[in-house]
Parts: structure tokens; sequence; C-alpha cells
């Protein structure tokens, strides 16, 4: 008996010490790992380390991994530098952090009828078209988007993304949004009796308990965060400047509680100043279009660093759209849209000039045409300076995803998320169009063609994160 209690401390003691000895293992493994991976060293002509500060003349941005190691004035030389080194000759062009669109749906095909899509085209047809066009997004500059509903559909996306099985941007998802019964977003897009055959406008809530719920189980299919309605549509008498919000105070106070309990933020749409101004009283982190916001919500926005998400592309894309059918709508319903289209897309400078912090997201589905920088055009077509458009873009893009420690700018230990232009873009904003280089996580997905062979086992494919064979 006591043989075996000897043994069993043995035991005990030896797991103890290899518990111990593990973490020393695994770090010194990734020690040697980091090591073993080249150093990218990029000269950038101008480099806009810190949007919305002065960009820098010849710097270089050194690369290893996934992270930006360090940034140093002047054009590196590799042979300071021990191991594999690679030079990405940027020396004429105008290098930032990689853009972020904060306001997508990635369930909806832009260019077709969302009520003939809901019955017509299914969702895997849906998410095959949305990864083809996240591609496109990523080699245009935008390496981060969050999708704020109305799907679950994007969870598999964004997987696949992670695990380096498909391009794209790194995704943050809301997944269904949560609004009240026949509440905007919750009310079916088809007849009342097919919406019944489908299930549709039946993810609803009502009272406190009810949208407590549908918090939780957002978060249980993998929500980033949370998209509730708090006003109607732009388009619609319900989300008007004077309307009433969409949930009672115990159903938002519900919402909220339950969002802090599961450490997850808010994006509110709200048009109307009632439903901007009860989600900035509650934390929401960001409020959607707020397109009637008024002094008290200006106030709120800047005591509690909400930023405000102004989807200008959605207004000016509606102002173009409903042109056709336009034979469709009443006089009453045609003048409330055209109104509310042309001040939604006046609403970023306007805030600007109020000192509101703005995001740059578009409301959009996907789409053939390119709608991201679009919005950038848009903010400053209303006022924003290109800088701050482009501050709008990165920075605060960052800060309403909650990322700002790690994205957004360009310094050491951030992810290395990094594009080139020609051009200097907070000269003419247009400059984003003529897109050069992009790395998103330290893996290039676009370069000219002279540093193409260079970069060659730097290129996506990855696999599960590790650059591919």
């Amino acid at each position: 008996m006591k043989t075996c209690r000897h043994l069993l401390k043995a035991a005990l003691l030896a797991a103890t010490l290899i518990g111990f000895q593990a973490p020393a293992q695994a770090m010194q493994a990734e020690g040697s790992a980091v090591a073993a991976q080249p150093t990218v060293l990029i000269h950038a002509g101008k480099l806009l380390a810190t949007p919305g500060k002065a960009p820098l003349e010849r710097q270089t941005v050194v690369v290893r991994g996934n992270r930006i190691v360090e940034v140093r004035p002047g054009f590196a030389d590799a042979a300071s530098f021990g191991g594999d080194v690679r030079i990405v000759d940027l020396s004429d062009k105008f290098v930032m952090p990689g853009m972020m669109d904060v306001h997508m749906h990635l369930s909806g095909l832009q260019d077709m009828n969302l009520t003939m899509q809901s019955v017509t085209v299914a969702d895997t047809e849906v998410v095959l078209h949305s990864a083809r066009q996240m591609r496109r997004m990523l080699e245009r500059g935008f390496t981060t988007v969050r999708d704020v509903g109305n799907n679950r559909n994007g969870f598999s996306l964004r997987n696949a993304i992670q695990k380096g099985q498909i391009p794209g941007p790194r995704l943050y998802l809301s997944g269904e949004l949560i609004a009240r019964t026949s509440g905007h977003g919750a009310d079916p897009v088809v007849l009342p009796e097919v919406a019944h055959a489908l299930h549709q406008g039946q993810n609803g809530c009502d009272g406190a308990e009810s949208c407590r719920r549908r918090v939780r189980e957002e978060v249980g299919h993998g929500a980033d965060l949370l998209k509730i309605v708090t006003s109607g549509g732009a388009r619609d008498d319900t989300g008007e400047a004077n309307s009433p919000v969409q949930f009672t105070a115990e159903e938002l106070d519900a919402i909220f509680e339950a969002a802090r309990q599961v450490k997850r933020p808010v994006a509110a749409h709200a048009h109307s100043v009632a439903g901007i101004n009860e989600a900035l009283k509650r934390g929401a982190r960001t409020i959607e279009h707020g397109a009637y916001y008024n002094k008290e919500s200006i106030r709120l926005f800047k005591q509690s660093g909400a930023i405000l998400v102004p989807t200008a592309s959605v207004a000016d894309y509606g102002m173009r759209m409903m042109q056709s059918f336009r034979n469709r709508m009443t006089d009453e319903d045609w003048k409330r849209a055209t109104e509310t289209s042309e001040w939604m897309r006046g609403t970023p400078g306007r805030a600007w000039r109020d000192g509101i912090k703005l995001a740059t997201g578009t409301d959009m589905g996907v789409s053939e045409r390119e709608t991201s920088l679009l919005e950038l055009k848009l903010f400053v077509a209303s006022g924003v300076p290109a800088g701050e458009t482009i501050k709008a873009a990165t920075m605060n893009g960052a800060e309403a995803i909650g990322v700002e420690d790690r994205l957004g700018q360009i310094k050491a230990d951030y992810l290395a998320d990094i594009v080139a232009v020609s051009g200097d873009p907070t000269v003419n904003i247009d400059a984003l169009e003529n897109m050069r280089f992009v790395m998103k996580d330290g893996i290039v997905y676009r370069a000219e063609p002279a540093q193409e062979a260079g970069l060659k086992d730097l290129f996506f494919p990855v696999r599960d994160g590790a650059i591919a064979d």
C-alpha cells in the first residue's frame, strides 16, 4: 500500500513537472517558428501609420508572420536583418492600413429583387456568390468587413476565411438582427401566407425575456456582435424623425443587459431621434444610419464615445434605383423616400461638422459593382476631409468593431493589414481606386507584377493559418 502511495506521488510529481515544462516548450517552439518566418521589409514612399495625422516620408514597415514588428525611418537594408529577408519596394507608393466596411449584408445579392431572392435563390448560392465578392473586396484594399444581418449563413464563410480555405476580408458577424415582432427587419418580405409557410418574420421578440433570449440565441450561433432595430427603415413611416422606438424600455434594457453579460457590442439600426437616443443611453457602440439625430444625440454620442455609421451609399443607390419603379409608389411615399435619401447622403458631412465620430459602411449586399469605395467618395462629397474619411475607414472602423488594439493603424504588434496605392488619397480620395498592394495578416493578396516572384511563397493560398507549401 505504501509503495502504491509512493508511486502515485511520483506520478503526480511527474505530471506536474511536465505541466510546467509544456508552456516553456510551447513558447520555445513558437519562438522558433517566428524566427523561421521571412522578414518582410516594406519600403513606403509615404506612410499613413496613424490615420488622421500627416503621412510620413520614406519609412520601412517590418513584418514577420502576421504582425508588424516595427516601423523605422528610412529604407532599411536587408543586410541589417538576419535570415530570409524580402523587400517590397513601395517607395513610389502611398502605404496605409487596410480599409473596413463596417455595415454590409452578405446575404443580399444587391442586383436582385430581394422578395424574389427570398423564395427562389438557395442560401448556398448566396454564400458562394458572397465568397467571390469578398475576394474582390479584399483585392481592392478592404481587409475587414462587419456584416450586420440578417442571416446566419455568413458564419461558415467567416470560418473558412479564418482557416485560410478561401480568400477574403476578416469578417465580424451579427447573425440575424433582433427586432420586435413585425418590426423593421423582422417583417416578412413576401405575402403573409407565404411568409407563414417559409417561417419568415418569426424571429421577432416580444417582452423582456423574449428579447433576452434572442441575444443568447445569436451568441450561441457564433455572433461577434448584436444588431438591434430601434426604428423603422428610412423609407417607412416608422423611420421618420419623430417616430417612436420599436421596443419598450423593458425590452431594450433586457437586450443591453444580456449583451453586456456575454461581452458583445451592440449596433443599433436607428433613423428616428427616439430610436437613436434610447440606444445611445443604453450603451450602443454604433448607430447605423442615424439620419435624424438631434442636439441631445450629439451630446450622447460624445459622452458615450459611440460611433455613427451613416451608410450614404445605400441612400445614393436608392435614389438611382427608385427611378425605375416610380410608377409603383404613391406621391407621399415618393416624397418621403427622395427627401430621406437626399438627407442621408449629406449625413456624413453634417455629423463630422457636429463632432460625431464616424465609420464607413455601405449597407449594401454583395454586388458586381464596387460600393465600399463609393462610401468614401460620398463622405468627401458631403464635406468630410479626405484624411478624416480614411480615418473613418480604418481607425474608427476598428474601434466600431472593438479591435482598435490590433487593427486600423500601422504600428508595432498590430496585425499586418497593409495596402498601397498610387497617388495620395489624403489629397484626392479617388487615388484609392489605384490599389497596387494588399496584405492581410501578413499574407499577400495583391502586388505589382515585378514583385510577385520575390513574394511568391507569401501569397495566398494558406492552409489552416500557415503559408501553404
